[in-house]
């Protein structure tokens, strides 16, 4: 199908996109600290920047390793390029998207206390998430959320497995003292 998107075909990219658009946008706004406009500007300028590097795409690794490499990078660009800003009140805002934070919060539908337990527990692990540092996030998110394996999460991140362990390893640990109300 890449090879196809690559060659022009806008139904086969049209099909990449239909599948992989929401892991990604979904990557991107929780590596953005739940920032849902820049997320969406971010994974769009990936997905731009995606279906022009198609044709050089060699598919020496998935094609969605392949493109959450591109937000990755695109992500952190504009992190890097953006002031710091104060701690607002909307990181804790949910997301109107049926991502995982609402699955979640679906869970508790019709039984309004255990809806609310859940959308605090969403939002403890968002705001221990924002804290965590940039490549201790994105390997929580890509390995927990996304379902990476380590290679896939090392290739996204250019780095090594065992790298991805330790941020991994680190992550958790630190998410797991911060989510201990919730144990």
């Amino acid at each position: 199908m890449a090879r196809r998107a690559g060659l022009g075909d806008r139904a086969a990219f049209e099909e990449l996109f239909d599948r992989l658009f929401p892991g990604t946008l979904r990557f991107a706004t929780h590596m953005l600290a739940d920032d849902p406009v820049l997320a969406e500007d971010v994974v769009q300028d990936a997905w731009v920047k995606a279906w022009q590097a198609l044709p050089e795409f060699r598919g020496t690794s998935k094609v969605q390793t392949w493109l959450f490499t591109i937000v990755q990078r695109t992500a952190l660009d504009r992190r890097r390029r953006r002031r710091p800003l104060a701690v607002d009140n909307e990181i804790l805002e949910p997301l109107s998207r049926g991502d995982a934070r609402t699955t979640l919060t679906d869970r508790g539908e019709g039984d309004p206390e255990r809806a609310l337990l859940t959308r605090e527990l969403w939002e403890t692990l968002q705001l221990a998430l924002s804290e965590l540092p940039w490549t201790q996030r994105a390997c929580w998110v890509l390995r927990e959320l996304e379902d990476m394996s380590y290679a896939e999460i090392s290739h996204v991140l250019d780095t090594t497995p065992t790298v991805v362990r330790g941020q991994l390893h680190r992550a958790r640990r630190t998410l797991a003292i911060r989510m201990e109300q919730w144990r």
